[in-house]
């Protein structure tokens, strides 16, 4: 055998080897995740009273309007998901301080008043449940722009993107801002 032809054969099934594990992760990859019901949904962090306040919570950051709320498109589950299958354990800790905190300032009533009131709040005590209370908003608003749903349906989506124009108007693109 000469030394070409037997590169040759090393090479193939040294791609081989390494394409077959990879091949089946790829194939179940692309599958579609379907949505899952509330009610046969498993909990992957939260127990069942604070995934219920996290739940009123994401009503009031993302209410329904002529758009769906963060609860219909399923960023709680999502919530859930990230912090319990995702995070490190020191971010989980960070996680459950400023969530205890908030759901302890939300215990005395939850609405989208005292939240606006706790934004604003210069109070030392409130400080913790302040930042659990914006760092929840921004994951909300990162989860539910990123949900097929909104970003097929209320925003501009492009799956294959075409040629890079830097500076144009909301209205030459039907005045929606683009899905990420």
């Amino acid at each position: 055998m000469k030394r070409r032809e037997l590169i040759k054969l090393v090479t193939m099934a040294t791609g081989a080897a390494l394409t077959v594990p990879l091949s089946s992760s790829l194939l179940t990859a692309c599958q579609k995740v379907e949505a899952v019901k509330d009610s046969d949904y498993q909990l992957q962090y939260f127990n069942e009273k604070d995934f219920s306040s996290l739940i009123e919570m994401l009503d009031i950051i993302l209410p329904k309007t002529d758009s769906p709320s963060a609860v219909e498109v399923g960023v709680h589950q999502i919530i859930d998901n990230m912090v319990g299958q995702v995070y490190s354990n020191d971010e989980k800790n960070e996680f459950t301080e400023k969530f205890t905190a908030l759901n302890d300032y939300a215990a005395s009533g939850m609405n989208a008043d005292s939240f606006k009131n706790l934004i604003s709040s210069k109070e030392e005590s409130e400080q913790e449940a302040k930042s659990g209370l914006i760092g929840l908003k921004q994951q909300a608003v990162a989860y539910y722009l990123s949900t097929e749903e909104v970003a097929k349906n209320y925003l501009n989506y492009l799956p294959v993107p075409g040629v890079y124009e830097p500076c144009i108007s909301l209205e030459s693109v039907g005045g929606k801002a683009w899905a990420l």
